[in-house]
């Protein structure tokens, strides 16, 4: 099965979601940046693995199921 086919499956699509979601708050509670440099970075990442854990569970909401 390729990716493209995996990435239509609504329980792949949750996966991901949920694993996302689970990064982003362990880099947002584990991460110890330096003041100067590293808080934007470490918010940066916490902002995209949210994004992406949001964007990934609203789209499986949307596929039915095959």
């Amino acid at each position: 099965m390729s990716l493209r086919n995996r990435l239509k499956d609504r329980s792949t699509l949750m996966r991901v979601g949920l694993v996302c979601l689970v990064l982003g708050n362990l880099v947002h509670l584990l991460a110890r940046p330096t003041p100067i440099f590293g808080q934007g970075l470490i918010d940066g990442a916490f902002g995209l693995l949210i994004g992406l854990s949001i964007g990934c569970l609203l789209v499986s909401l949307r596929r039915r199921e095959s």
